[in-house]
């Protein structure tokens, strides 16, 4: 194994004891406390922002919270992201997610918006998609507002955030709304809610990831609402077609890794210029995880992508 990975993971053994409750036997408030403290040590350092603040934004049910990040290079008129967080549709916000989130704005030199989406069980399926269509919709109308170029915009997210970042494409087309995104960075998603090979296979394992913790996710979420050929719950089963240039990355040691195989494969077979990028003993998350040599490779690539993406010619 990756000495770096097995030194993380005897580290965050250590740090749960072993009889402590896991967070799905745990009350969601509690959850959420738990994911927060265990984010906020993985916040530290990073690249300075020129300008870091919240606002909202209007949606169908109210005010969506948000944060907008703005790294020391961009220009006046910036490429935008808006980025979807991960945490299992259940926890997580632009805090857990405020290095990474940085990372990106750096790296790509764009301005990036960061959704504090509703999460379940208070606001289950499709609550969540709702306030990322509505905030896509508002981005591509007032992106000018925020120093962003409206026809450079990006989407993407981790984990659920990018189940929901490839949802969201897929309603805004279905839709046929103006607003368009010129690529997707999709990190360790969940683009199907079945079983697949590599889930089956996890087991019993608990790295970041279990069995129990993504069932009490998907309980939460979907509950018995869920439908197998719903594309806007699980993007596999969708039209990919038109779908923006997309890139995927995601770990050898991640239940998820069929996930964006599969779907890295449905989109090359719909005709979308696709990457997958696969590292070895890479863990759920691990873009997160900045003492791993391949966190900051893998930022390479997402950033590098998204900037190609934007300098080729729009298709029509």
């Amino acid at each position: 194994m990756n000495a770096q990975v097995q030194g993380l993971i005897a580290m965050m053994r250590a740090a749960i004891p072993a009889d402590a409750p896991r967070m799905w036997q745990l009350p969601v408030a509690e959850a959420r406390r738990r994911g927060d403290a265990f984010f906020a040590m993985l916040n530290h350092g990073g690249p300075e922002m020129a300008e870091r603040r919240d606002l909202t934004i209007p949606g169908r049910r109210g005010a969506i919270p948000a944060r907008l990040y703005v790294p020391r290079n961009a220009g006046a008129a910036s490429p935008g992201l808006l980025y979807l967080h991960g945490g299992g549709f259940v926890i997580g916000s632009p805090d857990t997610h405020d290095r990474l989130t940085r990372e990106l704005a750096a790296g790509i030199g764009a301005r990036v918006l960061s959704l504090h989406y509703a999460l379940a069980p208070e606001h289950p399926y499709p609550a969540g998609l709702d306030d990322c269509v509505d905030a896509s919709r508002w981005l591509g109308a007032h992106a000018r507002e925020l120093g962003t170029d409206p026809a450079r915009l990006l989407i993407g997210g981790d984990s659920a955030g990018a189940n929901l970042s490839a949802a969201t494409i897929l309603t805004l087309r279905d839709d046929r709304a103006p607003v368009r995104f010129r690529a997707v960075l999709l990190l360790y998603g969940r683009f199907t809610h079945e079983d697949t090979p590599a889930i089956t296979a996890w087991g019993t394992r608990d790295l970041v990831l279990s069995r129990h913790v993504m069932d009490w996710f998907k309980d939460h979420y979907v509950g018995d609402r869920g439908r197998a050929e719903d594309p806007y719950l699980n993007p596999l089963v969708g039209d990919l077609h038109h779908f923006p240039p997309s890139i995927l990355v995601v770990g050898t040691l991640d239940p998820l890794l069929d996930d964006s195989r599969l779907f890295a494969a449905a989109l090359e077979k719909a005709g979308v210029r696709t990457e997958l990028h696969v590292y070895e003993d890479g863990l759920h998350a691990f873009a997160q995880f900045s003492m791993l040599d391949m966190c900051a490779e893998a930022l390479a690539k997402l950033s590098a992508f998204a900037i190609l993406a934007l300098a080729a010619p729009q298709s029509p």
